[in-house]
């Protein structure tokens, strides 16, 4: 009986050292050449929402804009799923959008930005050709930074950014490291980006295209630790069923059904707190 009961106490020490040992693991990352998180625990059926936006104030918002924010909260809330949100910071000034932006932060999602103004940090063909000096890039995320505390967000929190465009050299990767950010950039081979094109354009991507991308990439490669990106924008020239974010529900309930669950940058901040422990 006594060897039975101590054989008892080793496997739930066991067990429960097991157990320590899985919460307390830090995440893994895969990274691109610049040192940019592209992918987020890669072994695991985990995938990672990432909804960005723009507001462009020169044309009222007709074409970068913050509209989807509202559907995008309905779904993921019908769903029972969180998000991570990185809206540039001159969205933080429209009104129209502040409301929901504090829904966003009460239901549980995450909030940084990717710049204030949306710059273009170098050019997107020749990333050896920096675009914006390092003191104009620490002066824009200053602003970016007094918007996002205004709602009460501390740096702790909002330390995950996506880079403007999610373009980017070596140069800014390294200022924006320095100003105390971690990196994080949508995983590539999905055309979900390709949203803003408009029907009739060489480059345009129609939804259902963008959606036999989505399917096909997960069939060949899995979804493990993707950061897929879907904007929360309505651009002009499409109708609402060539919005992706209008298919975000069945989305999920796909990604669902093939066994993913779905994390935020919250949960890798914890994992890494509790790994540090």
């Amino acid at each position: 009986m006594k060897n039975l009961l101590k054989s008892a106490i080793v496997f739930v020490l066991a067990i429960g050292i097991m157990s320590c040992s899985q919460t307390k693991q830090a995440p893994e990352y895969v990274t691109d050449s610049y040192g940019v998180v592209e992918k987020i625990n890669p072994k695991l059926n985990e995938v990672y929402l990432v909804f960005t936006a723009h507001y462009s104030h020169a044309d009222s918002g007709r074409f970068e804009n913050f509209d989807g924010l509202v559907p995008v909260l309905n779904t993921l809330k019908e769903k029972g799923v969180k998000g991570s949100f990185f809206p540039t910071g001159v969205c933080f000034d429209v009104e129209k959008y502040q409301e929901p932006i504090k829904r966003l932060i009460g239901e549980g999602h995450y909030l940084s930005s990717h710049s204030y103004a949306h710059l273009l940090l170098c050019d997107e063909n020749d990333r050896n050709i920096s675009l914006v000096s390092e003191d104009s890039l620490r002066a824009d995320f200053a602003i970016m930074e007094s918007k996002l505390e205004s709602y009460g967000l501390t740096k702790e929190q909002y330390c995950w950014l996506i880079p403007p465009y999610e373009v980017y050299d070596q140069k800014a990767v390294d200022v924006m490291k320095d100003m105390g950010y971690r990196l994080i950039n949508p995983t590539s081979g999905f055309l979900t980006g390709m949203d803003w094109t408009s029907p009739g354009a060489d480059n345009y991507h129609s939804t259902e295209m963008i959606l036999e991308n989505l399917w096909k990439y997960e069939q060949e490669n899995t979804f493990n630790g993707v950061v897929l990106l879907i904007h929360a924008m309505n651009y002009p020239d499409r109708t609402d069923a060539d919005r992706p974010y209008n298919h975000l529900g069945s989305i999920i309930d796909k990604l669902k059904e093939k066994g993913y669950t779905f994390k935020t940058m919250f949960d890798v901040i914890e994992a890494e707190k509790a790994a540090s422990k």
